[in-house]
């Protein structure tokens, strides 16, 4: 959930970026401290096979407004992670890794 938000985030302030970049920015700031190395080896590979932007972007906006519905996204979904985040650590489960 935070990998979509950052991509998300990515999105809309990275306009010249290519879907592999705006991945792999999101991926190296949320999801790549907990991966060992075969899950981050098949992240690289998955990137190879990322849509064109502009397809992406045209089939989840539909025929809505996507730039405003992601900012939206960006700004009300953020605070629902962070009560996870505080959830997962108030039980111990914040810092487990894939192994």
């Amino acid at each position: 959930m935070d990998f979509l938000v950052e991509l998300f985030r990515n999105l809309l302030e990275h306009k010249d970026w290519t879907m592999s970049q705006a991945c792999s920015d999101s991926y190296s700031k949320t999801l790549k401290k907990w991966h060992g190395w075969l899950a981050s080896s098949s992240f690289t590979v998955a990137m190879k096979l990322a849509p064109d932007r502009k397809k992406f972007m045209d089939v989840i906006g539909g025929t809505g407004d996507i730039n405003g519905d992601i900012e939206k996204f960006c700004a009300t979904f953020p605070p629902l992670l962070e009560e996870n985040h505080k959830f997962l650590a108030s039980v111990g489960l914040d810092n487990l890794k894939a192994s």
